[in-house]
Order: C-alpha cells, then structure tokens, then sequence
C-alpha cells in the first residue's frame, strides 16, 4: 500500500499549505475568517513568543518546512525532522536552491531565512538518532495523532531539552486507528498531556489554533487545532 505522505498530490496540498497559506487567492471563491490562514507561520510564531533562550529549535513534523523557515527568522539554528521522505527531499531543494517546482508551480524559500540557519532530515518522532542534540524549542504540530506511539514521543523529548526549553504542540485531536493503535491514543488530549509532561514540565498556554487547508480552490478542511505549550523544569 502507497503511503500517503509519499505521493504527489499530498506533496502539493502541504506546498501550498506551508507556501501559499496565506496568500488571498489561497480559497479564491470565498473569504475565509480572521485567524484560519498562514498557520505554519502561526504555530513558528507560538514557539517563539514562549522561548527565551533562541539559539536552536527542532521542528518535529515539519512536512515541507513552512514553520521551520518561519523559526528561522528568530533562532539561531533550526533542524527539521519529518518521516516523509518526499516532504524533506523537498524542503532540502527548497533550502539548496531558493525554490522548488512541482510541475507548473515554484514555490520559493522565504527572503529571509539564512539557508546556514536550517536543516532538514528525514526521522522517526518516536526513536530520534542519540547524536541530535538538545533545543531551547521544540515545536509539534498536526504530529502527535498521526504517531503510532505519541507517549513515546513524549516520553523521547526529555533527552533533547534542558531546563527552560520550550515544547509547544499543535493537534487537531483526530485519533484514527490508521495511524495510532486505539490503545495508545492519547484521549483525551489535553488530560493525556498533563498526565504525561506535569511531572517534569510547568504548563504555560492552552489556546485554540483554527487553520483550513484547502483540498482544492473550491473545498477545504476546516480544523480547531489545540494548543498548548509547555516550559521544562
């Protein structure tokens, strides 16, 4: 079976996403409400509104690496992880070449990411390589319901963050046996994330993150993502 965040279509969908997000002609047939477009940006945003300490972030999940150019423009360094190879291939292009084309479409780095600043690799979120370091930030978002073991994850963020590191994560909440044994599901969510961060994380924001993202320029998902973010102790 073809994985999904392998094929061309989704490749487009996400480039459009995390490129064209937030662009007026993003659902050209119909205006959208204040606060749905540029999410990637948002969640970037988030990550640093929280963070202190601005040397390096990790964004885990980055698909094509809208939100990790967007923590770019603050942090020192950031590194991109994400388990499509076809999402890195393309935010490595991205990175080495200014731009990427995808049939009759270019989608172009950001003006002001210093391509030293970013890196991209694909990884597991639930088994990251031991030399990866620490991060003042690590950033999840629209990951955790797509693993097959979130807790895991969680529990793996503790070897990559010191005291004062920030984590923020971003999750539609939409368990799916697909993706995550009904037995690992993390359900609820905000409770399951108490549950599994208060023992060694103070708890600083809950919010809602609404975003659309659009199948095509006459439909689109609308989604409420909740957000929350966390400062090790």
């Amino acid at each position: 079976m073809t994985n999904t965040y392998e094929t061309e279509p989704l490749l487009r969908q996400y480039l459009d996403f995390h490129f064209r997000g937030g662009d007026k002609d993003y659902l050209p047939h119909h205006p959208l409400p204040e606060g749905v477009m540029d999410y990637p940006v948002r969640c970037a945003e988030k990550v640093i509104q929280h963070t202190k300490r601005k040397q390096r972030a990790l964004d885990l999940g980055c698909a094509v690496g809208g939100s990790t150019f967007a923590l770019a423009s603050t942090f020192r360094n950031v590194v991109g992880i994400d388990y499509s190879h076809a999402f890195i291939n393309t935010a490595n292009e991205i990175t080495s070449r200014g731009s990427f084309i995808l049939k009759d479409e270019i989608y172009r780095l950001p003006h002001h990411v210093k391509k030293g600043s970013v890196s991209f690799e694909q990884g597991n979120a639930c088994s990251l390589r031991e030399d990866l370091g620490t991060f003042d930030a690590v950033l999840m978002a629209n990951l955790l319901c797509r693993l097959p073991d979130p807790a895991l994850c969680l529990i793996g963020l503790q070897s990559i963050t010191k005291k004062g590191s920030v984590l923020v994560f971003m999750t539609p909440c939409s368990w799916d046996a697909e993706y995550t044994p009904r037995e690992k599901w993390l359900w609820p969510t905000e409770g399951a994330l108490h549950e599994h961060l208060d023992p060694w994380c103070t708890h600083l924001e809950t919010t809602e993150m609404p975003f659309v993202l659009r199948d095509h320029e006459r439909r689109a998902q609308f989604t409420v993502a909740l957000c929350t973010a966390w400062q090790v102790k």
